[in-house]
């Protein structure tokens, strides 16, 4: 991975836009970021992590720390960064969540996270994402690290410079497989381990179905068996399945014997028992055959009766026919003279009885059917010339109706014309009233812009107000805190100070302790030591110095970042006093309550306006259209009164034609009416005489008919063909009964015929003894059957399972050997037994890597050091299945003796950790499928050295330039800042916020 570009804005005390081009560096491949305490170059690495990853190592969890406390609502905070990783170079650019402004409305609302990530191809960007989650996900592809293993690799931020050299072997295994790429050789070890388990849980369920298997065939066995069976032991189960194989079919044999014996028994018992049957069936039916004879001849004479009287019945049914046509005649005879005679009553009774047959026309009883005739057509007539007045009597009503719509008409145009005329005359004063509010809107409109400044001025002094308390309260604290951490400064300085005078007070006692007995002290040389120093009382260790000095940076760090918040602080209070004009905050809100309601009462007052001039242009057009309307209206008004007198005319005419018609009647329709009714009686009474007439003709024909069929029936007179019909029903039941009566009888004695030349044994057979015998041959024939079948089964079924049982107990024997192989391996690649050093396969591959990692890293700390401390890897095994192999430890060459790396001072630490991460560096990107290491950021540990440990320091750090790396280092030693001539200096302007320059070379 290789940083090229950075892009800062909003972020930390960078308020405005910076970029940093680090391709500036490639030439030199060391350069140094410099700049005062609280400057902001720590936060140059914070945001390349915060680019890539969305957090950064002295903020983590709380995005809203890294947003310049120097931003305006407006001001935006982003983060860019262009980085290479093999071949491919990436840009991505993040923002985290903060409040703006509204575009729209007043106030501000939340800007939300934002993420976006291009890949460059050719010229051209190509979006890979454009969602925070996805960026990141794409980022975690790329880089194949987490935030974690990147601050331990590439960028060594303050406080984990040490992480990697002091982290437990979990941790190192996680960072090591994400650098080599070694989580192949894990899943390899887990694939084994889901094989063994495949393979063992296919053999228990091979074992378990050979356990089925030996069930069944016990099963089975036992069944069909009059013998007790037992399971077999695992290793007698071949020859137990040969041995039952054959007693089963033995068995089998002898029971298919009996199963024949018996059903030749049962087929005799059942053919003796069918032949009685048919012989005691035959007796009964020649017994039945000659009672059905002897009943049938007894009724001989009532057969004879019932004969005779057929032959009656049939005789005078033609006679039948007559007597029906004669008797209906008769009926309609009836009632033809009740009609006719029940006419003439409704004719005399009714009340136009005198206008349907006056007097005159002589006695209605005995008119003829002509006469009536010639009476109806004269009613007929004279109702039809009553049509015209009957149609004016039905129109009069509409008449008079339309006759007051028209009066109606005429005075509801009269009333419209009236009220346009007075719309008309209300206009003008209208008018006047529109165009002096018009001018007090446009006078508000010119008013609003300075109202809506003047709102504006006092919104900010009110919110300012607002600051100053917040501004005071931090103030204060900032100052507490600046006073607390000064105090706790000096008591750190004067304590280091102290422990360093005393521990060269006691020097010459840490160098006698360095002396050995026949070797040259490194002081006067002499290899004879009679009086070596001794430790005082207030002998003090250089761990003990270093440790005072490492607190003082700190304290003085804290200080010093304490002092950069009271300064903002106070220019923040200072800036929102002067926004508030030195008024108080009720001055402010008065001052501001009476802008808002003098801008809110122009602003309603403008923005009548535009209405106010349409409502202007609106009255004109109205004017024109109210003189249009009174035109129409007039015009209106005459044709209603036109209509009004047509109206009337019509209504005087219908009367008259109505009066001549209705005649003395109360109207036309009432004399139509009566002239109706009594033509409808007329007509009646001529229907029902001339009806009369035709029934009488009709009746002596119908019985001239009945007396010629009667003596034609030679049975006597009327009386007697009366007495011989029969109804017919009746005579067709006779007729089949006498039918019947004969064919039973001839059937009865042919069937006796039949039987009677047939001989029959005299005695009778027992057929329940019979059938008894059959049923128990037949069952004992069944129950053999069953068990010769049941038998067969058998041997089928277990010789089926003892077939299955030597094919699978084959499969499991060859199953059960490649199991033992994968699961032998699977245990050795997970550092179990039979493995001895305990150690997996990845932590042994990576143990290899280890190794290299340490030798690299030696071949710098051995020079750091100058021999006194080497990196070793420990691979000795653990308990408690601990994971084995890739430990570390510091071997002291002044000592002989190795040590935990957490020993070592804070000097001796920072020299460790570089070798160490430099080390790392060197043989992550020599590795095969290793992740590139270009740059790399270093971000505390220099003021711990010495100066010839920082020279040294130095040297290592230089001779990476031949590698192609760069390495960017945070420092405030001076001498470092002399000795790089690349820098990147960040520089704290006079409101507090900072900028970056790139320095190259003596510039």
């Amino acid at each position: 991975m290789k940083a090229l570009r950075l892009e800062i804005e909003g972020f930390g005390p960078y308020l405005a836009r910076q970029t940093v081009d680090f391709r500036a560096f490639d030439a030199e491949g060391l350069f140094v970021i410099s700049g005062k305490t609280g400057a902001g170059k720590s936060t140059i690495l914070d945001a390349i992590t915060f680019a890539l990853y969305g957090d950064v190592p002295r903020y983590t969890g709380t995005e809203k720390s890294i947003r310049s406390h120097f931003c305006g609502e407006e001001d935006p905070t982003e983060v860019v960064l262009d980085f290479e990783v093999g071949t491919e170079t990436y840009r991505i650019r993040r923002s985290p969540d903060y409040e703006r402004v509204k575009q729209r409305g007043e106030g501000t609302t939340v800007q939300p996270a934002e993420a976006q990530l291009w890949v460059r191809r050719g010229d051209d960007w190509e979006a890979l994402a454009m969602k925070p989650r996805e960026a990141g996900q794409e980022i975690a592809r790329i880089m194949q690290l987490t935030p974690e293993q990147f601050l331990q690799v590439i960028l060594l931020a303050q406080g984990r410079f040490a992480e990697f050299l002091q982290a437990g072997t979990d941790s190192r295994l996680r960072l090591l497989r994400s650098l080599f790429g070694t989580q192949r050789f894990e899943e390899l070890t887990a694939h084994l381990r889901d094989i063994a388990r495949q393979r063992a849980r296919a053999l228990e369920a091979a074992d378990a179905e050979l356990e089925v298997l030996v069930s069944g065939a016990v099963a089975v066995a036992a069944a069909a068996s009059p013998e007790e069976i037992a399971a077999p032991a695992p290793a007698e189960r071949e020859a137990w399945f040969a041995a039952t194989v054959e007693s089963l079919t033995g068995l089998a044999a002898r029971l298919a014997g009996a199963a024949t014996s018996a059903a030749e028994g049962a087929d005799a018992a059942k053919s003796t028992l069918t032949e009685a049957r048919g012989v005691e069936a035959q007796r009964r039916r020649l017994t039945d055959a000659r009672d059905k004879v002897g009943a049938l001849e007894a009724r001989s004479e009532v057969h004879a009766e019932d004969r005779s009287r057929l032959d009656r019945a049939r005789r005078a049914a033609p006679v039948s026919s007559a007597m029906e046509a004669s008797q209906g005649a008769e009926a309609r005879l009836a009632s033809a003279t009740e009609r006719r005679d029940a006419a003439l009553v409704s004719l005399r009774s009714a009340e136009v009885a005198g206008l349907a047959w006056p007097a005159a026309s002589g006695d209605l009883s005995q008119a003829s059917v002509e006469a009536l005739r010639a009476r109806t057509s004269e009613l007929a007539s004279e109702r039809g010339s009553l049509a015209e007045a009957l149609e004016a009597e039905g129109r009069l009503a509409s008449l008079e109706q339309a006759r007051e719509q028209a009066e109606g008409g005429l005075e509801a145009a009269q009333e419209a014309r009236s009220h346009a005329q007075e719309q008309l005359a209300a206009l003008p004063a209208r008018e006047q009233a529109l165009r002096t509010e018009l001018d007090g809107a446009t006078a508000a409109a010119a008013r609003l812009a300075d109202l809506e400044d003047a709102v504006a001025r006092e919104e900010k002094a009110a919110t300012a107000h607002e600051r100053i308390d917040a501004a005071q309260a931090t103030l204060q604290a900032a100052r507490e805190q600046e006073a607390t951490a000064s105090a706790r400064r000096l008591g750190a300085v004067d304590r280091h100070d102290a422990l360093l005078r005393l521990r060269l007070k006691s020097q010459a006692a840490v160098l006698a302790g360095a002396l050995e007995e026949g070797k040259p002290c490194a002081v006067c040389g002499s290899t004879s030591h009679p009086y070596p120093a001794q430790p005082t009382d207030a002998h003090v260790t250089d761990e003990a110095v270093e440790e005072a000095r490492a607190f003082a940076d700190r304290i003085v760090k804290e200080f010093e970042e304490f002092q950069d918040r009271a300064a903002a602080a106070a220019t923040a209070l200072e800036v929102a006093q002067a926004e508030a004009g030195g008024r108080s905050r009720e001055e402010v809100t008065a001052a501001l309550t009476a802008a808002v309601e003098a801008r809110d009462g122009a602003k309603a007052a403008a923005g009548r306006k535009s209405a106010l001039e349409s409502e202007l242009e609106a009255l004109g057009a109205e004017r024109e259209r109210l003189g249009r309307l009174i035109e129409e209206r007039g015009a209106a008004v005459e044709a209603a009164q036109a209509r009004a007198t047509q109206a009337a005319a019509a209504v005087a005419a219908a009367g008259e034609t109505i009066a001549r018609g209705r005649g003395e009647h109360a109207s036309v329709a009432a004399r139509a009416a009566a002239l109706e009714s009594a033509r409808g009686l007329v007509d009646a009474v001529a229907g029902a005489s001339e009806a009369l007439g035709s029934s009488r003709a009709s009746a002596e024909e119908a019985r001239g008919a009945v007396e010629r069929a009667a003596a034609a029936t030679g049975l006597g007179d009327l009386e007697a063909v009366r007495a011989a019909l029969l109804p017919r029903p009746e005579m067709d039941a006779l007729a089949a009964r006498i039918e019947q009566h004969e064919a039973d009888l001839s059937g009865a004695r042919a069937v006796v015929a039949e039987l009677e030349s047939v001989p029959l044994p005299e005695e009778v057979a027992d057929l329940v003894a019979l059938e008894a015998a059959a049923a128990e041959a037949d069952a004992g024939a069944k129950e053999a059957a069953r068990a010769s079948s049941d038998a067969a089964s058998a041997v089928g079924q277990f010789t089926r399972l003892a077939e299955n049982h030597a094919v699978k107990a084959a499969s499991t024997a060859e199953a059960r050997e490649r199991h033992q192989a994968v699961d032998t391996l699977a245990n050795t690649l997970e550092g179990k037994e039979p493995n001895e050093r305990r150690m997996r396969l990845e932590s042994f591959v990576l143990a290899a890597r280890l190794e290299e990692i340490v030798a690299a890293a030696n071949a710098r700390l051995t020079t750091m050091s100058s021999g006194q401390y080497l990196l070793e890897y420990d691979d000795s095994a653990q308990f408690r299945n601990k994971q084995t192999g890739l430990e570390l430890t510091i071997a002291d060459a002044h000592t002989g003796r190795s040590r935990s790396t957490r020993s070592l001072s804070g000097g001796e630490t920072f020299l460790a950790s570089l070798a160490l991460a430099l080390g790392l560096a060197e043989t992550v990107t020599s590795a095969a499928g290793g992740i590139q290491l270009d740059t790399i950021f270093i971000d505390e540990g220099f003021g711990s050295l010495d100066e010839d440990t920082l020279e040294v320091a130095m040297s290592t750090l230089d001779d990476l330039r031949d590698a192609g790396r760069t390495v960017g280092l945070i420092s405030h030693v001076e001498t470092m800042k002399e000795a790089i001539p690349a820098k990147l200096e960040v520089v704290k302007s006079g409101d507090g916020s900072s900028s970056v320059a790139v320095v190259l070379g003596d510039g």
